[in-house]
């Protein structure tokens, strides 16, 4: 009889116990109504946070690396990753805050966007070129605002002004210990307007290092 309590009283200390502490920095963070929680999970030999999850799936961190959506559900070291920051600063774990509308110019202009896609190995597909063109231009300063750990592979390529979809974005990959990653970083305005390299640096050197905190991929120590 005592060893089934015991293991009862374990899996309840298990399911109970505190989330895992939070950066400052991220615990700024608005998150939806629904979805309040965070936990990290494991890709490769490294870890990625994921912030405003739902309480559910927080709890079951091992389903982080899977698409709870296929049949069957399929499991691997790759994963994204959408943060939007408005005018005002605030930051939010989507790709502007609920209930905006995402081709409002008014509600775009000013804020920013960091999209991430991560995997254990690079794209099988070039995901962008590396080359300057009438709309394009290379940022190779990029290379120096990622932060510790990451090293640059491919990029930045920046759009000289934003599209149609009220955004240019400049495109690198890079490389962290155990993972590939493609990163975008987007300047939000009216289509049409031009951006600066100063502009584009502004935003990176605020979500490269917030990207940072979410990721641990250390070289394993000999």
């Amino acid at each position: 009889m005592r060893l089934p309590l015991l293991a009862l009283l374990l899996a309840l200390a298990a399911c109970s116990r505190a989330p895992e502490p939070l950066a400052p920095e991220l615990q700024a963070v608005r998150c939806p109504a629904n979805k309040t929680a965070h936990a990290s999970g494991s890709f490769a030999e490294g870890r990625v946070m994921f912030l405003c999850i739902a309480k559910e799936l927080a709890e079951k961190p091992h389903l982080l690396r899977c698409d709870l959506e296929s049949h069957p559900m399929v499991c691997e070291d790759a994963g994204s990753l959408v943060f939007s920051r408005g005018k005002d600063g605030v930051v939010y774990t989507s790709f502007y805050p609920a209930g905006k509308r995402l081709l409002d110019p008014e509600t775009m202009a000013g804020g920013s966007r960091l999209t991430v896609n991560f995997r254990n190995g690079p794209p099988r597909h070039a995901t962008f070129d590396e080359e300057e063109t009438e709309w394009r231009f290379l940022y190779p300063e990029a290379g120096r605002l990622l932060p510790a750990g990451f090293e640059i592979v491919k990029g930045a390529v920046c759009d000289r002004r934003t599209t149609s979809l009220s955004s240019g974005t400049c495109n690198l990959e890079a490389r962290s210990h155990s993972l590939y990653w493609h990163l975008a970083v987007s300047y939000l305005d009216q289509p049409g307007v031009g951006i600066t390299p100063d502009e584009y640096k502004a935003e990176m050197e605020f979500w490269l290092p917030f990207l940072g905190r979410l990721v641990t991929d250390p070289a394993p120590k000999r």
